[in-house]
């Protein structure tokens, strides 16, 4: 059975600081393709989503590291996590679990949106108030 696409939810991880934002744009591009049977390459899309989220943690790291954002080991954690994910849906689909690329790309948009509304919103409005 095919997972179902995943809705648009904008208003849930757009937070507000444009190069963040941007970001989320992105992430939600890949994961909304990866999600709808009609275009899935799970090879390539996990692969492009891989590679955004490496960049993407990079990048809101880059900003924590500069302005001394007093969270960064806990957001980092979260990435270091949120990576760790990626790499292991990566190994399975390697192994043949096609299924299991399903549910995970059903499933991280969930995890995603709480994420920007707590780490990511908190950070944005941290970047914002030094500006």
């Amino acid at each position: 059975m095919a997972a179902a696409a995943v809705p648009v939810r904008h208003a849930e991880i757009l937070v507000g600081f444009k190069p963040i934002d941007d970001l989320h744009r992105e992430f939600e591009s890949i994961l909304e393709a990866l999600n709808d049977p009609a275009q899935a390459d799970y090879g390539e899309h996990l692969l492009a989503l891989h590679e955004h989220l490496l960049r993407h943690c990079g990048t809101e790291e880059a900003f924590m590291k500069q302005e001394s954002y007093p969270h960064l080991a806990r957001h980092k954690r979260a990435h270091e996590q949120l990576l760790e994910s990626v790499s292991d849906v990566r190994r399975r689909f390697d192994a043949g679990d096609i299924e299991g690329v399903r549910r995970y790309a059903a499933d991280l948009m969930n995890w995603f949106s709480i994420h920007a509304q707590n780490e990511d919103a908190e950070l944005a409005g941290f970047l914002k108030g030094i500006g």
